[in-house]
């Protein structure tokens, strides 16, 4: 069994995945979505029995709020029998050439306090340093127990020497300061969105949106990201938080190389970055054969999944594949269209009964 649960993470990520058996599976949870997503992670975790409750893994892929605030309040939670066996984070003194512990009064800072406590191993599967892929194009992979493979695909080097000189803007904007906490941003955002490609029934323009000109991802906390091949048995799943593709692309042709393939087979790929038309690319699309596509947002506050990001997916993604949504919205209802899902081959899923959160099962 190899299941992958994308719950109501807000406008952020928080994945909860199982493997093995189904009686006693597995368990790794990446990232833990908004503040606000806490009660729906603990609501999860009420539902195993105390003695299921040891993760093998925990992996906060980077500092911002939507993917790093739920993991704060579950730790400093007291949910019984919650542990972790291995903590996955890129604090600051994983950061090139910091010679500091952490940054001082920004606590990075909060996380970082309470990682670096006896209690909680971190990184311990890279020996307490950065995890990140060398600068040879070696990739980085761990076993977990029960046989679960992760290939790290991001971040490099260069990526974390960059987030370096903006670390304490991006750690305040996360509400990492304590000093600064930001306040829950669970709102719509009301702005004017710009205007989207329409075609002449008012649906979307897949061919203009998808070959619209692609401009990439340049935020330094996204570059940062981990982001992982997860393998099971005879299947897999590209987990790419808010990576950028060109790093993404980069991993892939080095992974190809190796095995001589000219394409990577995947069973599922959750998007980077809520589906944002700055981290999904032809190029990105067109290295993999995939037919399970997650997007993991409600859409407040950024209005997330862009239209040219699904129009690409939808046309370079391969043939008969599946959208799957965590929330139902008003940004995303659009791909439910059927005559669009039958003219373009591909069928949209979501939530059922108007529940949030969705899982998908691979084997």
């Amino acid at each position: 069994m190899f299941r992958i649960e994308m719950l109501p993470a807000r406008h952020g990520d928080c994945l909860w995945i199982e493997y093995g058996e189904r009686t006693a599976p597995h368990r790794l949870l990446i990232d833990g979505g908004t503040s606000g997503t806490f009660q729906d992670i603990k609501k999860r975790f009420e539902v195993i029995p105390e003695s299921q409750r040891e993760f093998e893994l925990l992996v906060v892929t980077h500092i911002d709020a939507d993917h790093i605030a739920g993991v704060l309040k579950l730790l400093e939670s007291d949910l019984p029998g919650v542990r972790f066996k291995d903590i996955w984070f890129n604090g600051w003194r994983h950061l090139p050439d910091s010679p500091l512990e952490s940054l001082g009064p920004v606590q990075g800072e909060r996380l970082t306090d309470l990682l670096a406590k006896p209690d909680y191993p971190w990184n311990l599967a890279f020996n307490g340093q950065a995890v990140k892929n060398e600068a040879n194009g070696s990739m980085a992979y761990r076993d977990l127990e029960g046989g679960m493979r992760l290939t790290l695909l991001s971040p490099d080097q260069g990526k974390l020497a960059k987030l370096k000189p903006v670390w304490e803007r991006e750690v305040k904007a996360a509400g990492l300061d304590p000093n600064r906490l930001q306040p829950e941003l669970e709102e719509e955002d009301t702005r004017p969105s710009p205007l989207e490609r329409l075609g002449s029934d008012n649906l979307p323009d897949i061919d203009a949106l998808a070959d619209s000109i692609f401009e990439e991802d340049t935020s330094e906390a996204n570059g940062s990201s981990i982001a992982l091949l997860a393998q099971y048995q005879d299947h897999s799943a590209l987990l790419s938080g808010d990576a950028h593709p060109g790093l993404l692309e980069h991993a892939i042709d080095c992974l190809l190389t190796k095995t001589h393939e000219e394409i990577l087979s995947i069973d599922l790929f959750k998007l980077p970055h809520h589906g944002s038309k700055a981290n999904i690319s032809r190029g990105l699309l067109e290295k993999l054969s995939c037919d399970r596509y997650l997007i993991s947002t409600s859409g407040a506050y950024f209005k997330h999944p862009d239209q040219a990001a699904i129009a690409r997916v939808i046309k370079y993604g391969g043939n008969m594949h599946s959208l799957f949504f965590n929330y139902e919205t008003k940004y995303n209802k659009v791909w439910a269209n059927t005559s669009l899902q039958q003219n373009r081959g591909y069928r949209a899923q979501f939530p059922v009964h108007n529940e949030k959160g969705i899982s998908i099962e691979l084997s």
